[in-house]
């Protein structure tokens, strides 16, 4: 079997903003994008972000796995993550946005389009079943978290969008969308 895979994947963003003081901001960037557009920021430490598009002729697609975080962080930091303005709007095509502050958080997008009979194994399934670290839940959380979204941003639209904002300790996020043509 002649199997031919395509993955894209476009990093960056020229209005994304990041620092140590755990801040990650995107402010009018990616309008009008066509075709895919793949945006992974993070502000602080240990973060873990995949955009994942694969497209299959005839087989599997590949796997986009995730190794586990352990390491130790103050759970009373202070976080944020904002996307402003009007970014991410009238847009057309697959859209994939990961945007964390803080420590230990992961997140993925994935797309998967294939042709012919394809599926889907244990391996992808269980990346949307993550299990929180041992010391995730730690009472003394005195810190700040804050996640905003602008009520104009992703506005018009159309295709895939798929976003993962957070702001914080620990925190697992999976987007998953997975068409078959036959």
């Amino acid at each position: 079997m002649n199997r031919s895979w395509l993955f894209l994947t476009v990093i960056g963003c020229s209005a994304a903003m990041a620092d140590s003081s755990h801040q990650a901001l995107i402010d009018n960037a990616g309008k009008q994008y066509t075709g895919v557009l793949s945006v992974n920021q993070a502000a602080g430490n240990q973060q873990q972000q995949i955009n994942s598009r694969a497209i299959s002729l005839g087989g599997q697609a590949s796997d986009a796995l995730v190794q586990k975080l352990d390491g130790k962080v103050d759970p009373a930091l202070n976080a944020s993550a904002a996307i402003q303005g009007n970014s991410f709007s009238n847009g057309n095509g697959i859209l994939g946005v990961n945007q964390s502050a803080g420590a230990n958080n992961q997140m993925i997008n994935a797309v998967r389009i294939s042709t012919g009979p394809q599926s889907i194994d244990d391996s992808v399934l269980s990346q949307q079943n993550m299990t929180l670290l041992p010391d995730s839940r730690s009472p003394s959380t005195t810190g700040s978290r804050q996640v905003v979204t602008s009520d104009q941003a992703f506005t018009g639209s159309r295709g895939v969008v798929q976003v993962n904002q957070s702001a914080g300790v620990g925190n697992r996020m999976a987007n998953t969308l997975g068409v078959t043509i036959k």
